[in-house]
Formats: structure tokens, sequence, C-alpha cells
């Protein structure tokens, strides 16, 4: 009697593993197959999202390359401005109003009042207009070409 529970036991036992056998290989395979299906999903997801950022590069490089063009050509027309107004004389048609006084040329001393008739800029002066008109020309095409930029990155919002 004794030999039959030593069987039924080691029978018991035998069983149970084998259960818990089973039971654990279905359970791997189950979770095998379900990380299958994820990395599925993960490279699916992957491939939408590569192919939208190669959009979103390609036109981010097109806006760049418009701001660029828009850039190059607002350079252009303010040289060209600059150099078609570089002949150009300044006057001051406020001047015979004014109270400036010079002084002869030679003579430091003498004070007289300035040449009413004249209303012209001195040459100095007018280069010196002239620049800072060319400066402040650049520098508003500058800000214009960020503020589209801004906009533009605004509206991809």
């Amino acid at each position: 009697m004794p030999y039959i529970f030593v069987a039924i036991i080691v029978t018991s036992f035998a069983s149970g593993y084998g259960f818990a056998y089973k039971v654990s290989k279905a359970e791997i395979r189950e979770m095998s197959e379900s990380i299958a299906d994820m990395n599925r999903e993960a490279e699916v997801t992957l491939a939408t999202l590569t192919e939208e950022a190669e959009k979103a590069n390609v036109k981010a490089i097109q806006l760049n390359k418009e701001l660029e063009d828009a850039n190059e050509s607002a350079i252009k027309a303010i040289n060209t401005q600059r150099d078609d107004f570089s002949h150009q004389r300044m006057y001051d048609n406020g001047r015979k109003s004014s109270r400036c006084t010079t002084t002869k040329t030679g003579d430091s001393n003498a004070i007289v009042r300035a040449n009413e008739d004249r209303h012209e800029l001195s040459v100095e002066l007018t280069e010196f207009l002239k620049m800072e008109a060319y400066r402040a020309d650049q520098i508003a095409s500058y800000a214009i070409m960020c503020k589209n930029f801004i906009q533009g990155l605004n509206r991809d919002r």
C-alpha cells in the first residue's frame, strides 16, 4: 500500500508539473505573439512618423528657400536704390528759416549766417544720411524676413 501512495504522489507531481509546463509554454507563446504584434504596430507607426517627418523637412527646406530668395531680392532692391540714389544731392528746404551759422574757410574767428540761397546739404552729411538710410533699409528687410519666418512657424502649429 505504501507503494500505491508513492505512485499516486509521483503521478500527481508529474501531471502537475506537466500541466504547469504546458500552461507556462502557452503563456510564453501568447506573450511572444503579443510582442510580435506590438513590434508590427511600432514599425507601422515608425514608418508613418518617418514619412511625416520627411514631408515636414521638405516643406521646411522649401520655406527656407523662399525666405532666402525673398531676402536676396530685397537686398538687391535695396542695393539698386542705393546705387540709383548715390549720385543725388540732398537738399534742406527748411534751411532758409534755420539760424545755423557757418565759418568762412581759413578764418576760424568769423562766424557768418548760412547762405540762404543754398539749400544743399554738405557732401559729408549727404553721404552719412544715405548710408544710414541704406542700413535702415537692410535692417527693415531683415526684420520683415524674421516676422515672416515666425508667422510661418506659428501657422504650421
